[in-house]
């Protein structure tokens, strides 16, 4: 998101009526074209996906909510099927789109066109810099920030049948309805507390084409009970996860809906040679054995040729030790009383899993002094996220100074609104 953007319109603080419902269905690419050059003078709208993710395997779209000059638009992509355009704005980095939770959103976008999404305002996140919980869901937000009530008669609906009913209608109106006024009081309100460039800087990982671009043959890594394996069989169930993936795609169906995971793992950990062997295996049906079964001996069969060299490591790396564990757990207090007084959410600075790489990070001696920049082209501490940007001027120091030896007090006042002080000495 770009930073100088934000401030495209005054803000405001009142959400519009719910009662009043100003929507309108576009399924015709005149009426897109009028809808993009509304975006285009606004240079912000709001924006809301209805999919279905599990029939196919990529997501279908099934609606698209455009918030834009008090107005909100339900695009139609089952009958208006061309949404590049509309994507090209999403990808447009001089407008600011405004979503809730967008993570899954603009996944599905760039699927859809191969663009990186720019400009992002994320009112979830946002809403973790005021205090306001992480990760609060949209409801919540407009219940606290507005009294709104929202309705959630249509939150399992089918949004691919047509004609879509007044209800549904009615349900996807208000879901983009108050994203903008969401957006302009979150923003005021991170002015006031001067945060708003902490959440610019946030929002900025969904401008990175790793964000969606992920490394082609490590889906083994998500299958659980893998860890157990050995190499060998590790190579088998990447082997077999290819496989899989393509044949989805092929298919267009979930891959996990061609063959499931469980199944996929006990053929790793006995690998087939004939298709009898296939089938002693437990939930195998018939017709899949006839679908899938000579294929799957084809895989396995190749997998084993595979050189030592070239088989997949499990990347666990050193595993922490106690001690390791026992301090990022003083770290993960440190940051959670801390994070209290400022009234930010815990999650959004640190896990206790990146805490404990940062242990292991400061006993080795690989940090320099930390950064405000976040280039993270060196390799060193500046790839960690305590060590660049806003969490490492929110705490990364005071924990850096922490675990170079600083002292640090805590104070208990059992009576008191703040039960717990935690003070760390100056140098």
């Amino acid at each position: 998101m770009d930073g100088k953007n934000t401030t495209a319109k005054s803000s405001t603080a009142k959400a519009s009526n719910p009662k009043e419902r100003p929507g309108k269905l576009i399924a015709c690419a005149e009426e897109l074209e009028q809808v993009l050059a509304q975006i285009d003078e606004s240079k912000e709208f709001g924006m809301d996906l209805e999919f279905i993710p599990e029939r196919t395997y990529y997501p279908i779209i099934c609606l698209v909510q455009i918030n834009v000059q008090d107005q909100v638009y339900l695009v139609d992509p089952i009958k208006l099927v061309d949404l590049q355009k509309l994507w090209e704005r999403v990808a447009d980095p001089t407008i600011v789109k405004v979503l809730h939770a967008a993570s899954q959103d603009l996944s599905i976008i760039f699927q859809r066109s191969g663009l990186i999404p720019q400009n992002i305002f994320d009112t979830q996140i946002a809403a973790g810099f005021l205090g306001l919980g992480h990760p609060a869901g949209y409801g919540k937000l407009l219940a606290a920030l507005f009294e709104i009530t929202l309705s959630k008669t249509e939150s399992f609906t089918d949004w691919q049948a047509r004609p879509l009913s007044q209800s549904q209608i009615d349900y996807a109106i208000d879901d983009a309805l108050h994203l903008l006024p969401l957006y302009h009081r979150l923003k005021e309100d991170l002015l006031g507390r001067n945060r708003l460039e902490w959440v610019i800087e946030e929002c900025r990982l969904y401008e990175k084409p790793s964000y969606y671009i992920k490394e082609s043959g490590r889906e083994f890594l998500r299958v659980k009970g893998a860890q157990g394996l050995h190499r060998r069989k590790l190579g088998v169930l990447q082997a077999l996860c290819l496989w899989r993936d393509q044949e989805a795609k092929r298919k267009d169906k979930p891959a996990r809906s061609v063959i499931n995971d469980n199944i996929l793992l006990e053929l790793a950990r006995k690998p087939p040679e004939d298709l009898n062997d296939i089938q002693r295996i437990r939930g195998v049906r018939p017709d899949q054995l006839q679908g899938w079964g000579k294929q799957i001996v084809k895989v396995v069969e190749e997998a084993r040729k595979i050189t030592d060299a070239e088989l997949p490591y499990w990347p666990s790396g050193r595993a922490p030790s106690k001690n390791d564990v026992l301090i990022a757990d003083v770290l993960y207090m440190v940051l959670k009383l801390g994070s209290q007084d400022l009234a930010i959410a815990p999650e959004l600075i640190s896990t206790r899993e990146e805490l404990q790489s940062f242990v292991r990070l400061g006993k080795t001696r690989l940090s320099e002094e930390p950064t405000r920049e976040s280039d993270g082209d060196d390799g060193g501490s500046s790839d960690h996220p305590l060590m660049s940007g806003w969490r490492c001027e929110l705490v990364g120091s005071q924990l850096l100074k922490i675990l170079d030896g600083s002292q640090i007090t805590l104070t208990i006042a059992t009576n008191s609104e703040t039960p717990i002080k935690l003070s760390v000495a100056a140098d």
